[in-house]
């Protein structure tokens, strides 16, 4: 079971919160809202990034307080659906990722090797480690950065004409 970070690990939670902001914030509602084959906005995604992120947190401080503790599977889009965030304003799930993400950062940058390694029994997934829980972290950040960014190219590409070709 792996115990280290992947190099960019942290880096890439820490700035999933301004890539998005990038990719987004200037975009009318008419690309923010438009859906995907799986019938997910960017508003959405970024929305169930949101959702996820407190209990991804809590997942490694249970980590660091128990010895080997049970971290259960959730229902991510029942999760999402309870939630309420699919209809806040982008602008107010940006900040609220914004602000989540940095209060947690420097907790994460400040764990050793051995917190790194310590053991968790994922209800589906079987034994995890902290570091591994954290890779997966910003592994779906970035899974969902690619997905935002092709859900944003339905519109402009639905205008291409002729260029659809290429």
């Amino acid at each position: 079971m792996p115990t280290t970070l992947e190099p960019g690990t942290l880096e890439v939670i820490a700035s999933t919160p301004s890539v998005l902001r990038a990719l987004t914030a200037s975009l009318p509602d008419a690309i923010i809202d438009a859906r995907d084959g799986e019938g997910w906005s960017a508003r959405d995604i970024v929305a169930h990034l949101l959702d996820r992120w407190p209990s991804q947190r809590t997942r490694v401080h249970k980590m660091l307080a128990e010895a080997n503790p049970i971290i259960l599977d959730e229902p991510e889009v029942a999760g999402l659906e309870a939630s309420g965030l699919r209809e806040r304003p982008l602008a107010w799930l940006l900040d609220e990722f914004d602000r989540a993400r940095a209060a947690e950062v420097a907790t994460f940058r400040a764990l050793t090797a051995s917190d790194l390694g310590r053991p968790g029994q994922h209800s589906v997934a079987g034994p995890i480690t902290i570091a591994e829980l954290l890779n997966h972290v910003a592994y779906h950040d970035l899974l969902h950065v690619q997905q935002i960014a092709g859900t944003l190219a339905l519109v402009p590409n639905a205008g291409r004409g002729a260029f659809g070709m290429f």
